[in-house]
């Protein structure tokens, strides 16, 4: 045995060189191999879907975008985006309500490369299934944004005004109305109407019909309401009238409503409200209903009081 073990040593030393050549090129090869397959990267919101029998539909799922790291090649990992992959996950038996926490594997990855899954984040994901409904909810626009000083909303109508949902029974009955995706406020100077996608909860394999409605928004120029208090009541009568005529009470009280602009310029002066005895022959008392006069534009809301008392009566 010492012989042996004499002989190989005495075999190393007289090649040795050829036996640090040999780890010299081993070293060298594992690193081309290394740096060919070693690469690794982390591809973020990678969407996650459950895959059901016909008739059921996902009524909870823990998450439903997950992170994961690969490794494998320069050319493997530098065209990986999470447009191209996602994990599907299988549920062949469904059971109503039963939770199952699902362990992520990458049989479950859709992936069109060869770069190897290091880990999922996170590595698992609880999903609960229900039997699936459906039902047609009203619509809702969504806004964001403001609009520029001066204008605000008078009216919006969305066509059609509701749509049919598809969906997981508990999600679906909990629901009182679907929302569209966001439309933006910002920088509108006139009424507008434009073609909205439905915005759908995450939460399971939800499906609508139609995807896309039409949203109208009237716009209009803000408007406010002011008080004007002690408006005189003047009083109109024929040409040659010579009778005392004589009206109480002598002034009265307007709201008026308009553009927010013009309702800061607007003053008493120019406001004409009157009462009409043209037509009246006798010297009486009449009860008259006031007539109010505006600029253009400008809504009249309330009179106080609305009808005056008007005593008509002739000269001494």
């Amino acid at each position: 045995m010492n012989n042996r073990l004499s002989n190989l040593w005495m075999a190393l030393r007289k090649d040795k060189n050829l036996i640090l050549l040999c780890i010299a090129m081993a070293f060298i090869a594992w690193q081309s191999i290394r740096k060919n397959i070693g690469f690794e990267v982390s591809v973020s919101n990678i969407v996650v879907d459950v895959d059901v029998p016909p008739g059921w539909a996902v009524w909870e799922k823990s998450v439903h975008r997950v992170n994961v790291l690969f490794r494998g090649s320069r050319e493997d990992i530098r065209y990986l985006n999470n447009e191209q992959l996602r994990v599907r996950i299988p549920v062949p038996d469904p059971e109503r309500g039963r939770e199952l926490n699902i362990r992520l594997t990458e049989k479950m990855l859709r992936n069109p490369t060869t770069a190897k899954v290091v880990r999922f984040s996170p590595p698992e994901v609880v999903i609960k299934l229900d039997q699936e409904s459906e039902r047609l909810l009203p619509v809702k626009a969504t806004l964001n944004g403001s609009l520029p000083a001066g204008l605000e909303i008078e009216k919006i109508a969305c066509t059609p005004a509701s749509v049919r949902i598809t969906g997981a029974r508990e999600v679906i009955d909990a629901m009182e109305s679907i929302h569209t995706e966001p439309i933006d406020l910002r920088d509108r100077q006139a009424s507008f109407k434009e073609s909205v996608p439905v915005a759908l909860l995450e939460a399971g394999r939800m499906r609508v019909d139609p995807e896309w409605v039409s949203v109208e928004l009237t716009l209009e120029a803000r408007s406010s309401t002011r008080i004007f208090e002690q408006v005189p009541i003047r009083v109109l009568s024929a040409s040659g009238e010579h009778r005392m005529i004589a009206v109480q009470p002598q002034s009265i009280t307007l709201t008026v409503r308009g553009q927010q602009q013009r309702m800061e310029q607007l003053r008493s002066a120019d406001i004409f409200a009157y009462v009409s005895c043209a037509e009246l022959s006798e010297s009486t008392g009449y009860d008259l209903p006031v007539v109010v006069d505006l600029p253009s534009g400008l809504q009249l809301v309330k009179t106080e009081p609305a009808v005056v008392h008007v005593d008509i009566g002739t000269m001494n």
